[in-house]
């Protein structure tokens, strides 16, 4: 089913990949810091845990908290739904883009650590690539549309940098949701029956995507309606084995996640966990829908402007593009349609610039079509000036003389001189202050933040500990105090 690339083909994207990495080569392995880093943080502090005290000790959900005994939460400190037995789950994806970077490090016996999870990130943005190029390929299957749109994806912002640096669930999702596209996008084009090896592979696809994060969902419901579609608009019934395949793989996908996410709280726990999620991101929440709208415009400005030029050439000459019109619009509809749902359900997410990057699928695909419009000198002319745009754009946004900017490394100092100053039988407490995961990273402690040293003192004698350390925020650094239960 997936044909071979031409090694010329094949080649070239390795080569422009080796380019991007050296694009990005100065930003990798740096203090973790801004532009979204907090999620890689938060990662690694489950990742830590898990290689730690075992997979099974944390009943296979992310510990976002750490479990030595100064460490534990305390009765009174939060009601979180995500709270079992002093320790806080982070349960809002299901739970596969942290499972195979565990693997990855309990393979190789190898401590957690930024630069271990920025490679390996790195190493799926290049099968994202090579994705792309077969989803394209079934568009335009003569030209060179399907590696023009592969090296796009390769050097604009959004991907340098969120198949790089910055690493959580719902911008992993982007690496199983391009296969997915391919086999979705095979199964629709295709004029034959629909047979029930080609719906199993699409369920397959489907359930990997959405055991990763919730645009699987989005996934299934785009793939089911077009199915749908297709069966009325073409009355063969075969069609309606896709719309099995959607329920079924987006399905085991929920029923699994569930699953997984019970050992760890309750069902009511469970419920309360999303349904406050949802109050925090969803749109009915929503208020000032034009200043979302204007930082949605904002996010994409960030993640794709360069693009402007390939997509205004599809635009412009369209008619003399040799591409497959079925094809087109069924790719466009895969890619499109789960990225509109999730502007209409969760505009309040939506928010985040990296939920910008799902709409790189269908923009770089369009881009690479878009360029194919001029003659083949001037189109790689185009290509080298977009590309070179999207680099220089993404240094603007990630300023590679960051690393040792005292703006990017303080949480790192901040997080280390707590590891330094506090003692293992020592609660933490940040005084009128929350810090970032990336301090708690990089302290390997919880911080439990108060706003005076008599909550300190509650929280100490609610624990069963005696000591404590209380840090403040100054204009000097951090200070420190100890604290001792009477």
């Amino acid at each position: 089913m997936f044909v071979a690339m031409p090694r010329r083909h094949l080649l070239i994207l390795l080569v422009a990949f080796g380019v991007s990495l050296l694009v990005r080569w100065p930003l990798l392995n740096r203090p973790l810091s801004g532009h979204h880093e907090l999620c890689t943080a938060l990662v690694l502090i489950a990742l830590h845990n898990w290689h730690h005290d075992g997979f099974v000790a944390h009943h296979g959900a992310p510990a976002i908290t750490f479990t030595g005994p100064a460490d534990v939460i305390p009765p009174g400190y939060t009601d979180a739904p995500g709270l079992r037995d002093g320790t806080l789950y982070y349960l809002s994806h299901p739970p596969l883009a942290f499972d195979l970077p565990h693997a990855l490090f309990a393979i190789t016996a190898t401590e957690p650590n930024a630069l271990g999870l920025q490679l390996f990130n790195l190493f799926f943005h290049l099968l994202t690539a090579i994705g792309l190029y077969l989803v394209v390929r079934e568009i335009q299957r003569e030209g060179p549309a399907p590696l023009l749109a592969t090296l796009l994806y390769l050097f604009m912002p959004a991907p340098l940098w969120f198949h790089g640096n910055a690493y959580m669930s719902d911008m992993f999702v982007q690496n199983a949701w391009v296969w997915h596209v391919l086999v979705a996008l095979r199964a629709l084009h295709g004029e034959r029956s629909v047979s029930w090896s080609t719906a199993a592979l699409c369920a397959g696809a489907l359930f990997i995507t959405a055991i990763i994060s919730w645009p699987g969902v989005w996934a299934g419901i785009a793939l089911g309606a077009i199915a749908l579609w297709q069966w009325r608009a073409r009355r063969d019934s075969t069609r309606l084995r896709l719309v099995g395949a959607a329920a079924l793989g987006v399905g085991m996908a929920v029923m699994y996640t569930a699953w997984r996410w019970l050992q760890a709280v309750d069902a009511d726990a469970l419920l309360a966990y999303f349904a406050g999620r949802y109050a925090e991101r969803g749109t009915a929440s929503m208020h000032g829908v034009a200043d979302m709208v204007s930082v949605l415009a904002l996010n994409y400005r960030i993640s794709w402007l360069p693009l402007l030029l390939p997509l205004a050439l599809l635009l412009w000459k369209r008619k003399i593009i040799a591409i497959a019109s079925c094809a087109l619009w069924l790719f466009i509809a895969l890619t499109g349609i789960p990225v509109v749902l999730e502007m209409l359900f969760l505009l309040e997410y939506t928010g985040h610039d990296f939920t910008a990057l799902k709409a790189g699928l269908l923009l770089c695909g369009l881009g690479g079509l878009g360029l194919t419009a001029l003659r083949s000198r001037w189109s790689w002319v185009a290509l080298v000036v977009t590309c070179v745009a999207g680099v220089l754009y993404f240094y603007r946004t990630n300023p590679p003389w960051q690393v040792d900017d005292t703006r990017f490394t303080w949480q790192m100092e901040q997080g280390v001189a707590i590891a330094n100053e506090a003692r293992a039988d020592e609660m933490v407490f940040t005084l009128g202050f929350t810090p970032e995961p990336q301090v708690q990273w990089y302290a390997k402690r919880t911080l439990f933040r108060v706003d005076d040293a008599e909550r300190a003192l509650e929280l100490l004698h609610a624990s069963g500990n005696r000591k404590g350390i209380l840090f403040r925020g100054t204009d000097q650094g951090l200070t420190h105090e100890r604290i001792t239960a009477e």
